[in-house]
């Protein structure tokens, strides 16, 4: 389990399901050509951004095979479990009936590792993902484990020629999307935003001429 992070609680169940069939599935090479490459595009609408005190409320996911996105490759799973959504329903607009009508979160993070098995996770700002799906399976199996991103964030930098510690309005997923003539689209629904991710990301490949799955990571790293 090359992903899986030397710590481990005492009594904790072993990982299983989705989440041990990425673990166990060899990462891509580095010299992969992206025109080659498997990603999955993910979005995460969550209570807050603090992956300690808040809760994942739903989980969208797109494939990106190469330079395409399958047709019906899309799919979301609103999150049961997570209590009141509080203020974070003015984003995200998922009311607290609409959660409770949801998954457990168990069977959300099952679905997402089965899809990531043998790929990439590609976000906007994939620290808010890596962060909250790690810290979700740290509470649930008590282990840490590794998982490399790809983020488009880091991309539009090298886009705008900006530092890393700079933050701009520019970076937004919908400006970035904008200045690369891609269509605007309703916002913070999880499966819309990862959809919206994608054409991102093969736009600014394309544009930035990158050639193998080792540049993207270097440049999200």
């Amino acid at each position: 389990m090359g992903r899986l992070l030397p710590e481990r609680a005492a009594g904790a169940p072993c990982p299983r399901g989705g989440l041990r069939s990425y673990l166990e599935t060899p990462p891509q090479p580095g010299p992969t050509p992206l025109g080659e490459t498997l990603l999955l595009a993910v979005d995460l609408e969550t209570t807050g951004l603090d992956p300690a005190t808040d809760r994942i409320v739903s989980v969208g996911m797109v494939d990106v095979d190469g330079a395409s996105i399958p047709l019906g490759s899309t799919a979301t799973h609103v999150v049961a479990g997570t209590g009141p959504v509080g203020q974070s329903a003015v984003i995200h607009t998922l009311t607290d009936d609409a959660v409770a009508a949801g998954v457990p979160e168990e069977e959300a993070l099952d679905a997402l590792f089965s899809r990531l098995a043998g790929r990439t996770l590609l976000a906007h700002h994939a620290a808010i993902e890596t962060g909250f799906l790690r810290a979700a399976v740290k509470r649930r199996y008590g282990v840490g484990i590794r998982i490399p991103a790809i983020d488009t964030i880091r991309l539009g930098q090298r886009l705008l020629g900006t530092h890393d510690d700079q933050q701009t309005s520019e970076l937004r997923l919908w400006r970035l999307r904008s200045r690369l003539g891609l269509p605007t689209y309703r916002g913070h629904d999880a499966e819309i935003d990862a959809l919206a991710c994608a054409e991102l990301y093969l736009a600014l490949v394309a544009h930035l001429r990158l050639g193998e799955l080792r540049t993207a990571l270097r440049m999200s790293s």
